[in-house]
């Protein structure tokens, strides 16, 4: 008998610690997979989660950021391949840093097409940007043409993001910073256009009183107006108590056939809001309710419980434009 219990008592041990190992490895892959973006506490950059805010291509040996030097930037992945690349940026809208080494590793155009098209590119080695992005990037930009053999390159950084696009072409930011190459300053630059690129599009509801902002990967989104339904308990169970709109922005790659994630914004007044606080009604089945991301002096405007629970195509990126607090009541 000593000796069976001794064998469960063994395999109970194996069990629990393998599970302990496995979810200690998911944690990490989870970690790098999932970045998110910053929030900025006094100039400081604190990293959400561990999350990652900039992903950089660089030869495996060697590169114009050094192995060491990034070791005090965990939230910068550095990575040695183009696949461990377009895990990333296929799943996420996040900078884009290429090595001045790294540029064969790309894929001829794959800059220029979507949805990468539309995130912060920054150049690490040179300065001028017209070398760089132009002429070693390949990104749509005009000008002179240029003997480069003829100009002393200096060495820094430059960046491009493209601001507005429409049928007559494309507006863009387009920058150099010739110098010393300091991580610190390209992060700095870095950040700031990644907070941008969310705000390029901005959808304006004026019956309610609102805008919204949105990254231009989500150009030519669509709003479609539905109704939400709230219930309380009643002789004969639920009972319908109040009802209101609520706007669910679709990204233009949304088909009945592959739903990708939708931005569900309901609206309440402030009466049904605070009636709703006051658990005098109830919506859905979750167990906790909405959370408010804005209101004005008529309107509270929430995003409902679990809106993304199934994890559909795109909930990555929705998650990003979401905790870039796009929401702005007037």
């Amino acid at each position: 008998m000593r000796k069976i219990l001794g064998s469960i008592r063994i395999k109970l041990l194996v069990f629990v610690l393998v599970v302990i190992m496995v979810f200690l490895l998911g944690c990490r892959v989870k970690t790098i997979n999932n970045p998110k973006p910053t929030q900025n506490i006094n100039n400081i950059i604190v990293p959400e989660n561990n999350g990652i805010v900039a992903v950089y291509i660089s030869p495996k040996n060697g590169g114009v950021l050094s192995d060491n030097d990034l070791k005090a930037y965990p939230e910068i992945l550095k990575v040695n391949d183009f696949e461990s690349l377009l895990t990333i940026t296929s799943k996420y809208i996040i900078p884009i840093w290429i090595d001045k080494d790294a540029i064969d590793m790309l894929p001829e155009g794959w800059i220029n097409e979507f949805p990468q098209k539309f995130y912060p590119v920054i150049f690490v080695g040179y300065g001028n940007p017209l070398y760089a992005m132009r002429d070693k990037l390949e990104l749509p930009i005009f000008g002179p043409y240029v003997d480069w053999s003829k100009q002393d390159l200096e060495q820094g950084f430059c960046t491009w993001m493209i601001t507005v696009t429409a049928e007559g072409g494309i507006s863009s930011t387009l920058k150099g910073y010739k110098g010393d190459v300091n991580i610190s300053k390209i992060l700095e630059v870095s950040n700031s256009l990644f907070k941008e690129c969310f705000r390029t599009l901005k959808y304006t509801n004026n019956e309610y009183g609102f805008n919204f902002y949105l990254p231009l990967t989500w150009n030519g989104y669509k709003v479609i107006e539905d109704k939400w339904t709230g219930y309380k308990f009643g002789a004969s169970g639920d009972e319908i108590a109040e009802t209101g709109p609520i706007l669910i922005i679709r990204d233009s790659e949304w088909t009945e056939e592959e739903p990708t994630q939708v931005i569900p914004i309901m609206i309440f007044t402030i009466a049904q809001w605070n009636d709703l606080k006051k658990e005098k009604f109830h919506i859905g089945a979750a167990p906790i309710g909405p959370t408010e991301l804005g209101r004005n002096s008529k309107y509270v405007f929430a995003l409902p419980a679990r809106y993304n629970y199934a994890f559909p195509k795109g909930f990555e990126v929705v998650d990003e434009i979401m905790q870039s607090n796009p929401l702005e009541a007037f």
